[in-house]
């Protein structure tokens, strides 16, 4: 063991001396010390804004720097992001490896892990775009419509637990739909299970935290060996995790097995035959739905309620909308008659995004931008918190204001748009030509997120039955209206 820490701490010292040579041709950004990179530097809390300060402090639309033998290029301005992950999205869709997620962890073969380059990206990407198309979505109209019902009536009955609510909407949607599982009223175990993964997940893939991320060898120290805890830590991780994969899996196949089962997004794709493989990326499919929707649609409707009860006259007049054009009880087919709903949604995903920092992307070979080098197997984050707070995109960008995305509907239901993407505005207050936020949310290249078709108008049907519910208000929690 003592030899292998001797041979770690020499190509340290190599590879560090190597990148300080050629620090020249990279762009700024803090350089911290000369083995361990700017590790001591990493922020323990809200990385996109220190991010964000640093890409002002040093200049330029791209931010670098080292943890330990790894370089990482933060993307602070939209217009990096459009040039590398967009139209070069070719050489950017990789994935930096994690070693102590995906390999010790086990989940080398999760949607949002895997390459770009990989053959199965194309085959998931292929299945989740299919079962969450549009028409996948009015498939599924009456488990959202009875779904925000439910939630109505939770809310109604206990206002105050409205975190808990949100939660059990969130898992109770997207298991029905992934799995065709019905989640109970009570504490069903689907739904604490869905927070722990994300808090593994979160733990497992913390920048610099984990020795073997930057050092693989280490994985092949053994788990009894005094100092290779996080061996057995990511073997009781890889239990639980691999636990959250199966179980809803294997029940869909003893369902269809005593033809029980509901008709869902497994059961669909899931037939006779079928080689091990194939069901092995339906099954992966069906987890990074479960995976993907939980954390999304909660942050959302947290931020919507919070924001609501901070913005009364925003409130009022989403409100006052839903009644006039609706009269009633919202339903799925109604969401898209309700412009400012839509900007409302549009400037809350924009406010507080569900994904501050986007999964970071991995460059496949060596690229150069704006002068500087970007070597090959590099990190490039997107900072979508800087990119959605950018003055020159969103004028005031820390003032909550949906009229920057008002558009107009006229008496057939249709939208009416001036082109720019904000559609006509009905106020000269809202300026022309700010992008949608879709564009920076949901990912980038071809890594964006499949799901944006069904998540969107989730949201809206959750957020309309909300409002036609309730009235929002700070220490008051809710209130029915």
């Amino acid at each position: 063991m003592l030899l292998v820490l001797l041979v770690l701490f020499l190509l340290t010292g190599a590879l560090a001396w190597n990148c300080h040579r050629l620090l020249f041709s990279l762009p700024p950004g803090p350089r911290g010390s000369l083995i361990s990179g700017i590790k001591s530097k990493l922020p323990k809390s809200e990385p996109w804004k220190t991010y964000a300060a640093w890409g002002a402090h040093y200049g330029g639309p791209i931010l670098s720097f080292r943890i330990y033998n790894r370089l990482t290029f933060v993307l602070n301005h939209h217009t990096a992001v459009h040039e590398l992950l967009e139209r070069r999205a070719a050489i950017y869709s990789g994935r930096p490896v994690s070693w102590m997620f995906q390999v010790i962890c086990g989940r080398a073969n999760a949607v949002f892990n895997i390459s770009g380059l990989h053959p199965r990206h194309k085959k998931y990407r292929r299945l989740l775009q299919s079962g969450l198309s549009a028409q996948a979505v009015k498939d599924y109209s009456d488990i959202l419509e009875d779904e925000a019902d439910i939630l109505v009536r939770g809310l109604g009955e206990a206002p105050a637990q409205f975190e808990q609510h949100i939660r059990r909407n969130a898992t109770a949607v997207i298991m029905k739909v992934a799995f065709g599982y019905t989640v109970s009223d009570g504490d069903d175990p689907f739904i604490s299970i869905a927070d722990q993964s994300s808090k593994i997940s979160g733990w497992a893939m913390t920048p610099g935290r984990w020795l073997v991320d930057y050092f693989p060898i280490l994985r092949f120290v053994p788990a009894w060996f005094p100092f290779a805890h996080f061996k057995r830590q990511g073997a009781e991780w890889r239990q639980i995790l691999n636990s959250i994969s199966d179980v809803p899996h294997n029940w869909v196949k003893a369902q269809m097995a005593t033809g029980m089962n509901i008709p869902s997004f497994t059961s669909q794709l899931l037939r006779p035959g079928m080689s091990e493989e194939e069901e092995n990326i339906v099954k992966w499919c069906a987890g990074a739905l479960y995976a993907g929707a939980a954390d999304t649609t909660v942050s959302a409707i947290i931020s919507f309620i919070m924001l609501m009860a901070l913005h009364p006259s925003v409130q009022e007049r989403a409100q006052c909308e839903i009644d006039s054009i609706l009269g009633r009880v919202p339903r799925l087919s109604d969401v898209y008659r309700l412009p400012y709903l839509l900007a409302v949604l549009k400037e809350v995903m924009r406010y507080a995004p569900v994904a501050n920092l986007a999964l970071p992307h991995q460059v496949t070979q060596a690229d150069s931008y704006a002068e500087f080098r970007i070597p090959a197997g590099s990190s490039v984050i997107p900072n979508v918190w800087a990119i959605l707070h950018d003055p020159e995109l969103y004028p005031e960008p820390f003032t909550f204001n949906p009229e920057r995305f008002v558009t107009v509907v006229d008496g057939d239901g249709n939208v009416r748009d001036d082109g720019s993407g904000a559609g006509e505005r009905q106020r000269p207050s809202a300026r022309p030509g700010q992008p949608d936020p879709n564009t920076y949310v949901w990912g980038f290249g071809r890594r964006r997120c499949p799901g944006i078709q069904f998540a969107e108008p989730a949201l809206l049907l959750s957020m309309a039955c909300i409002l036609h519910a309730f009235v929002i208000a700070p220490h008051r929690s809710l209130e029915i209206r």
